[in-house]
C-alpha cells in the first residue's frame, strides 16, 4: 500500500524565501551598523591621540617659557630671548594627527642668531616649503628668516635662523606654508600660502605671558 503523500502549502517556498530574505536584510544591516561603529571608534581614538600630542606640544613650550621666567625671578644673566609661536585664531590643525602646532624662537640679546623649535608640522607637501618671516616695529618691509621642509631631523633638533635685523620691541614672526624655496616678499608669500604659526609682537620680555 503507497503511503498517502501530505501535499505542501503552495506558499510555502514563498514563506521560505521571505524567511531568507528577512534574515540576509538582517545580517546586512548588522554588519553595516558594526562596520559604522568600528569607524566611529577609529576616528574617537584618532581624536583623543590629537588631542593628547597637541596637549603634550602646548606643555613643552610652556615649560620652556617657565625655566626662562624661573632663571630671571632667581636673578640669572639671561643672555638670549623667546618668542612663542601659535596658530592663528581658532586655525585647526593641518594633520589632526600631529596635534596643534607650536613654535619657539630662541634669539641672543645681543647677536642676530637663533633657533627656530616647533612640534605638530606636518612635512611639507610637494612643492610647499615653510619660511618663517620677521617684521620688525617700524616701517621696514618684513624680511625672510629661514626656509625650510618640517622633516623629522629638523622637528628634533629645531632649525638655525639668522635673524636679518636686531629684535626690538614689536617685532614679530610669523611661520608660512608656501612654495617650495620661499617668496621674496611676505605679500606674496601670504598671498599664495597660508600662515601656520605667528607671535604677539615683542614686548622685550616672555612673548605671549
Amino acid at each position: 500500500m503507497e503511503e498517502q503523500k501530505i501535499p505542501l502549502p503552495p506558499w510555502l517556498p514563498w514563506a521560505t524565501t521571505a524567511c531568507l530574505a528577512a534574515l540576509v536584510a538582517c545580517l546586512g544591516e548588522l554588519w553595516i551598523l558594526e562596520k559604522a561603529r568600528m569607524r566611529l571608534m577609529k576616528e574617537q581614538v584618532l581624536l583623543s591621540d590629537a588631542a593628547l600630542k597637541g596637549a603634550e606640544n602646548q606643555l613643552e613650550a610652556e615649560r620652556i617659557l617657565d625655566r626662562r621666567e624661573h632663571a630671571m625671578e632667581q636673578g640669572a644673566d639671561m643672555s638670549f630671548n623667546i618668542s612663542l609661536l601659535s596658530p592663528p585664531g581658532g586655525a585647526r590643525p593641518a594633520d589632526p594627527g600631529l596635534g596643534s602646532p607650536w613654535g619657539v624662537v630662541v634669539w641672543e640679546s645681543s647677536g642676530i642668531r637663533a633657533i627656530l623649535k616647533f612640534g605638530g608640522l606636518a612635512p611639507a607637501p610637494p612643492g610647499k616649503d615653510y619660511q618663517l618671516w620677521f617684521a620688525g616695529p617700524e616701517d621696514s618691509p618684513p624680511l625672510s628668516c629661514v626656509v625650510f621642509a618640517a622633516l623629522a631631523s629638523e622637528q628634533a633638533s629645531g632649525v638655525a635662523v639668522n635673524l636679518p635685523a636686531a629684535v626690538a620691541p614689536g617685532s614679530r614672526f610669523v611661520l608660512i606654508l608656501g612654495q617650495k624655496g620661499g617668496e621674496g616678499s611676505l605679500d606674496p608669500a601670504a598671498a599664495g600660502g597660508s600662515i601656520v604659526l605667528a607671535s604677539l609682537p615683542f614686548a622685550g620680555r616672555i612673548s605671549g605671558r
